[in-house]
């Protein structure tokens, strides 16, 4: 039997790009006056910075930044914003972190993740609410720097998760 991971029907691939559409959908959660940190830039094209900048805000964050070694940013802003990876491993390290931070954030998960056992320990005590978007999130794929066509057919839910940002469950 072929390993799952040769078969190119199972090739993952961990490199989607949040639309703009989705960030203004939590646009009215955010103070214009807020600094965003968007920290999951390292090695993209600083798509998502490009977009909050579009809509008027002052973001820090850059594509040469490890937001698990470097902490120069984080004290520089007032909020933490990003699609974080669907790297489990790397997920987990993110999530670990911004609990250790204890900074507001808005991060875009797979819907999925809440039910699970670690998201669950790393998140026990602390007062987590969620905005639930009333359609599926799609992603773009951006290839040698080019957007490629994407159809609107990601195959889950995602979910924006927030912490110090909202006082309650929205759902838009």
């Amino acid at each position: 039997m072929a390993n799952l991971k040769d078969c190119s029907k199972f090739n993952i691939h961990d490199d989607f790009y949040t639309r703009m559409e989705t960030w203004k959908q939590i646009a009215p959660f955010i103070e214009s006056n807020k600094t965003i940190y968007e920290f999951c830039l390292l090695n993209s094209n600083e798509q998502s910075k490009k977009y909050f900048q579009e809509l008027g805000y002052n973001v820090i964050g850059n594509r040469t930044i490890d937001f698990l070694e470097d902490n120069q940013e984080e004290e520089e802003c007032d909020i933490l914003v990003s699609n974080i990876p669907f790297s489990s491993e790397i997920k987990k390290k993110m999530l670990k972190k911004l609990v250790k931070l204890d900074k507001p954030f808005i991060i875009i998960m797979n819907s999925m993740n809440l039910f699970s056992k670690y998201f669950k320990e790393i998140f026990e005590g602390k007062e987590l609410y969620f905005i639930y978007p009333s359609t599926k999130i799609h992603y773009d794929k951006y290839i040698d720097g080019k957007l490629q066509k994407t159809k609107n057919n990601t195959s889950f839910y995602s979910i924006y998760v927030c912490y110090k940002v909202i006082n309650r469950n929205i759902w838009i």
